[in-house]
Parts: C-alpha cells; structure tokens; sequence
C-alpha cells in the first residue's frame, strides 16, 4: 500500500478535454491497426526491459526510448530518450493533440485489451503528479462491458475525451464484451501547460508543494563536463526506481561519473549506463526519468561528495556519499 500524501482528497479521474474529434481519432487509428509490430506490454524493472504481461494486453509504441518500435514497456533511465517511432508519422491527428499538451512526451502508446481478458487490482508506481509525470489516456474503441475500476469508482470512458487518472490508486481492468478496448495512453511530464488543462476547482486544491515539477536541462561546457567527472558509491535503493533511498552502506555500489559523446553518464556496477542531464548549481536528473531522485555533485571544495535524493512530492530523502574527483589537473 503507498503513503497517504496530501492529493488523496483531490477527484481520482478528471476530463481534461471532451471535444477530440472521434472521426479523425478513429481514421488515426485504422491506419495503424495492421501494424505488425503489436506485440504484449513489457515491464521496465531493475534498469531493464521485464517480462511480457501474462494477459492478453498489446501495445503498438508510438513513442519510446531511441523511437525504438519494439520498446512496448513504458521506459525508464538509460542513454536514450524518449523519440517518437515511425508510427507517430501515420497519427497526424493524435500527433496533433499530444503537441497540444504543450507539455514533454514520455512514452505514447496504443495499448489494447482483448475481450474476455481482466487485469486484477494494483496500482502504478512512480506514477503521478508527486513524482514529475502523470498516465494520460485517450479511448479510442470501447464497449459497455470494457470496464476500470479505479478507488472504488468505474469508469466507462469514451472517445473523444482526453482523460488524467491517479494510477498511483488502486485500479483494476476487465473487458467481458466482444470487442478489444483500445486507448492510446501517455506518460507526460507535469509543467504549468499541462495542469492548465485541469478544471480551476481542481487546481485551486492542488498543493504546489506536492508536486515534481520538471526543471529546463541546463547545457554544461566541455571543462564542466571535465570537472564533474567522479567516482563513488550509490546505495543499492537509489537504483531501485520508484523506492526511497536508504542510507544503507552495507548495500554500496561502485559508481562513477565520465565524460562521453558532450555528455554526463553514470555507470553503476550491475546496472545499464544512464545518461545525467544538468539543472543547474551541479544537480542532476536522469535521462528518462524525473526529478524523483537527483544527484547533486558537490565536488569543488576540501570534502568532494554526492548527494543522492529521491522524493515523492513535498516528502525528500537524502544520503550522501564522499566523492573522489577524477577531473585532470
């Protein structure tokens, strides 16, 4: 079960627009139908790509890490971001409603669920306003008996709308009818853009403080990325996507920070390599993720250290390693 924060009092599901428009949603949407690469939801666990879902789920990616087409989960760290697939070009009307957003686009994918198929109760972390990005969903086939139930309530949406959801709650999916549901579904970054399209009763109980707003990538010179080369140890939990971190020395893995292709990438041992994209003042975020967790590199005077922060709204947790400079003098 999650925490209780201070958004559990706001509505779990808000239309943010009603007027798409179905004809040109459902043109979109027959071009990509025969596509051959639908192929079962992924998991991103552990810096990877995980396991194929167990039900009959598909996903066509119109969005994903490296535009990479056969990437059906929803992305995560790594050295590459998020691009559209060349299926993006054969959507010009959703193209158009996601640039609309005004907002970053993580991944966009049509994700359908076959009839007679039921997914059970569980909720999607991190996932949500508190940690820098929210799940949009556009229906765009559905039947009477295509049912979620998200906090208790179900949900019947239809196309055209556009809808926010808090999948950080408890929500579940059955489709007893005789067609597949289909909704294309998008990982945003939250910014001022996107809550402008949320209602003002729901804004005016929104607590800015809970919410991980995403900060413009700051571009470093060649001698920065020079200097903010260094080696230290990363607690185990930090690499644990969506966890808080511990401060658990006996959990340490070697990490280093280098220099590579005009940017800064953070190998840590056991896991993939993840690109560190600058905010400025020496902090860090992850490429392909948000500003959940941060590195600060505070490497410029007698004690050189790391700080490493994860946060899930106004809630932070710190731990902070000593750091070993490999800038050359």
């Amino acid at each position: 079960m999650h925490e209780s924060s201070s958004l559990e009092h706001l509505p779990a599901t808000v239309m943010l627009r009603n007027d798409l428009d179905a004809d040109r949603l459902a043109a979109d949407l027959a071009e990509l139908s025969g596509s051959e690469f639908w192929a079962l939801q992924r998991s991103f666990e552990d810096g990877a790509v995980g396991e194929e879902s167990d039900v009959d789920w598909k996903v066509l990616s119109l969005r994903a890490p490296g535009g990479d087409l056969t990437r059906t989960d929803p992305g995560g760290p790594g050295r590459d971001g998020f691009a559209d697939t060349p299926l993006m070009a054969k959507a010009p009307y959703l193209r158009q409603v996601l640039s609309e957003l005004g907002t970053e686009l993580r991944s966009v994918r049509l994700m359908a669920l076959a009839p007679g198929v039921s997914v059970e109760e569980h909720s999607d972390t991190p996932l949500g306003l508190p940690y820098g990005y929210v799940r949009l969903h556009i229906p765009l086939v559905t039947n009477p008996d295509a049912v979620m139930v998200l906090d208790g309530v179900e949900q019947r949406w239809q196309p055209g709308t556009l809808w926010y959801a808090d999948f950080e709650r408890p929500h579940s999916l059955s489709n007893t009818g005789e067609r597949s549901r289909i909704h294309l579904v998008a990982d945003v970054a939250t910014s001022d853009s996107l809550l402008a399209l949320f209602p003002n009763s729901f804004r005016a109980q929104l607590p800015a403080s809970d919410i991980a707003y995403y900060r413009p990538v700051l571009p470093l010179t060649a001698r920065e990325l020079a200097e903010f080369s260094c080696s230290f140890a990363v607690p185990f939990s930090f690499m644990e996507w969506g966890e808080p971190v511990v401060d658990d020395q006996d959990s340490d893995l070697a990490a280093e920070v280098s220099a590579e292709d005009d940017g800064l990438v953070l190998r840590v041992e056991g896991r993939g390599p993840v690109e560190l994209l600058h905010l400025g003042a020496g902090e860090f975020r992850l490429l392909g993720w948000s500003e959940e967790r941060l590195l600060r590199l505070d490497l410029f005077d007698e004690s050189p250290r790391v700080e490493l922060s994860t946060r899930r709204g106004r809630r932070r947790q710190v731990v902070v390693r000593q750091a070993r400079s490999l800038a050359t003098a």
